[in-house]
């Protein structure tokens, strides 16, 4: 992840620097796909002085806007934005960042809206053909062929389970290169299953 940050009639100092550099750290999870190394932030942060008086209508005091852009060099469209104003840098930091994580847990659902209808519409296309029913036969065992796509967290394995009407979902852990398996219980709950396999 390259972080620039540029100050506006602003120092930027290391306070502010490793509570922003802290913060990103939260977003580690939604940017695996992206690849660290494809993630570039840029934290621009300047200063004016506020058209209003401050409550005591002593002075008027200095504003801070905070505008942060991500872009997910490898992801389509992963480019985001976000700012906010406030007296305090601090603040606007933290909603500036709490901005960004919003929009990637939307950007992560899209993207795994498109893989299921991408995965649909293959699914259709290789659907076989309708079986008269004197021709129809039930095997004890029928035979599938397990298709693992690209690794993914158990978050994301979670998600998607969730959202289909499987009972378990086999995947590729992205952080181990295992094969697991999340799978509904009884009791509501979820189980994982690690398998120990590695996929090369």
């Amino acid at each position: 992840m390259n972080i620039e940050f540029r100050g506006v009639d602003v120092q930027i100092t290391d306070a502010m620097k490793s509570f922003i550099e802290g913060k990103l750290k939260r977003f580690d999870r939604y940017l695996k796909e992206a690849g660290e190394d494809q993630v570039e932030i840029i934290v621009s942060i300047s200063a004016v002085r506020s058209r209003h008086k401050d409550f005591a209508g002593d002075s008027k005091p200095i504003v801070y806007r905070v505008d942060m852009h991500m872009y997910l060099k490898n992801i389509p469209h992963g480019s985001i934005h976000a700012w906010e104003e406030d007296i305090d840098v601090f603040t606007a930091l933290d909603q500036v960042l709490d901005e960004i994580e919003r929009q990637l847990i939307k950007l992560k659902q899209r993207r795994l809206e498109q893989r299921r209808v991408s995965a649909k519409i293959k699914e259709q296309m290789h659907a076989p053909e309708p079986i008269a029913p004197e021709e129809r036969e039930k095997p004890l065992i029928v035979e599938e062929e397990l298709v693992l796509d690209k690794p993914m967290s158990v978050e994301d394995a979670l998600f998607e389970l969730e959202q289909s009407h499987a009972f378990f979902l086999p995947f590729l852990d992205i952080e181990t290169g295992n094969l697991r398996i999340v799978y509904r219980k009884k009791g509501g709950n979820f189980g994982l299953i690690n398998t120990k396999c590695k996929f090369s």
